[in-house]
């Protein structure tokens, strides 16, 4: 095992540190009992293994494999001389058992283990072993190689674990860029992208009015494009902001589809015009901006590919739900052929809308045929 302070080896430390600091007390508090020399001796070999093991935890990170397996010799042989004396010393087998998977996590300290169990077991053989003195190291041996491989497999567990959590979240991130960029790109196409198509639209007619030598009317269209570019530039200040439409913050959604219908039949030289059916209400921001998205769409497509003449715009507001309706009587078009097209230049009005009305739990209904008109519905429940 690296023997970097990851989360898992501090645990793994601390709780080596704990064991072996009871172990140390238990094994001096059986000095009390043993003649002065002997208790002198124990003391001062149980007094060294608690420096060097202890001392050497600071340096463990630094050193390279040759100076750990060195501590781990010295550790071994002063534990071993301490046992020669005082046989309780023989509980520090489990801290050194548990340092040697932890220094050296292979064979080697697998076999490392197995040196030691055999050292606290032949020096049990001159006062004539017993059969519990010997299966107790041999048990204890087991024991320990299993609870600190289990131990391992549980924080590989964990540290997989943390991949999985850190790339589900990374992908969640992406996911959410990528959401972002796409609501981006339908507010510019619903709003900058169509308010410039009227300004050109604008500036061409006024040209057109020129070479009529009809300049009012230029100036007129003119007038009306520096309102546009006007209102384009809130609507971009606002985006960037992150603020509502600028047209809801000044209105009601009726008075905000009114605004902008008046800007495109102005710029197309349609009628447009808008109705409000049931007891209005103020909706959530949310709810009036998606709406008012929609129809800037689909207002924009009539203006821009319908040819109609007329058009109108009704929001209808019902208790469980509120609904705008954009119909036009131009030449219609082929919904199913339109909506099997891949989101595009051109198309991504109707794809925009779509989610829009779907994010507010909605629907976006397209009827018609050719030469008949065409009818959009989007139906946003209020509940």
């Amino acid at each position: 095992m690296d023997t970097s302070l990851t989360t898992e080896s501090d645990a793994l430390r601390n709780g080596v540190h704990i064991l072996t600091t009871t172990l140390l007390v238990v094994a001096i508090f059986t000095v009390v009992s043993m003649p002065m020399s002997s208790a002198v001796s124990t003391l001062m070999l149980l007094s060294t293994f608690a420096i060097i093991y202890f001392g050497g935890w600071n340096f463990l990170e630094r050193w390279t494999l040759g100076p750990k397996i060195l501590w781990l010799v010295v550790l071994t042989v002063t534990w071993f001389a301490a046992m020669l004396i005082a046989p309780a010393a023989m509980y520090l087998l489990f801290s050194l058992m548990f340092l040697y998977l932890f220094v050296v996590d292979d064979w080697r300290g697998i076999l490392m283990v197995g040196f030691a169990t055999a050292l606290s077991i032949g020096v049990q053989i001159p006062n004539d072993i017993t059969f519990g003195g010997a299966m107790g190291p041999l048990v204890s041996a087991v024991v320990v190689v299993a609870i600190y491989y289990a131990f391992s497999a549980l924080a590989e567990m964990t540290r997989e674990l943390k991949e999985t959590q850190a790339q589900l979240a990374e992908s969640e991130r992406n996911a959410g860029v990528i959401a972002e960029r796409q609501r981006i790109a339908h507010e510019i196409h619903d709003t900058l992208a169509q308010g410039l198509s009227s300004i050109q639209m604008l500036l061409h007619a006024a040209d057109r009015d020129l070479d009529t030598h009809n300049e009012d009317k230029a100036r007129e269209r003119i007038a009306l494009a520096r309102t546009t570019a006007s209102d384009n530039l809130h609507e971009a200040r606002a985006m960037i902001a992150a603020l509502q439409p600028t047209a809801l913050a000044e209105t009601s959604l009726a008075g905000a589809l009114e605004r902008m219908t008046a800007n495109f039949a102005a710029t197309a030289g349609i009628d447009i015009d808008v109705d409000v059916e049931g007891d209005a209400a103020q909706l959530p921001m949310k709810i009036e901006a998606a709406l008012l998205r929609i129809a800037q769409g689909a207002v924009g497509n009539v203006v821009k590919h319908s040819g109609a003449t007329k058009a109108r715009v009704t929001v209808t507001y019902d208790e469980n739900e509120v609904r705008v309706d954009i119909v036009d009587n131009g030449r219609g078009f082929d919904p199913a052929a339109v909506e099997a097209r891949p989101a595009g230049l051109g198309h991504i009005g109707l794809s925009a809308m779509h989610r829009r009305a779907e994010e507010l739990g909605g629907t976006v209904t397209l009827e018609s045929t050719p030469g008949s008109g065409a009818a959009v519905s989007v139906s946003v429940p209020l509940v």
